[in-house]
């Protein structure tokens, strides 16, 4: 009798905690969307961010091989920005 009182105590202890955890995502997702409204630009970055954690952690390579064709997407945007700009003979004073 005393195990199956503890069994029932373990099992409400652990519902009580699912329970509260379900309640705090609930709340975290609220705050996100709220802050959604008000902060785009920052929740995005927020959520790109979060992203970019977890591809470098669950998959490294494609992590390394992503940031790489982001490097190379700026260099090859950089270069064609400066050849496209006309070239000046002085300073404009």
């Amino acid at each position: 009798m005393n195990k199956l009182a503890g069994l029932v105590t373990l099992c409400v202890i652990l519902a009580i905690i699912r329970a509260a955890l379900i309640a705090l995502v609930v709340a975290l997702l609220l705050v996100l969307l709220v802050l959604f409204i008000t902060r785009p630009k920052d929740t995005l970055i927020l959520l790109g961010a979060f992203v970019v954690m977890g591809l470098a952690n669950a998959r490294p390579l494609a992590f390394i091989a992503a940031v790489a064709i982001i490097g190379v997407a700026v260099v090859v945007l950089r270069l064609r920005r400066r050849r496209s700009q006309p070239l000046r003979l002085h300073d404009g004073r």
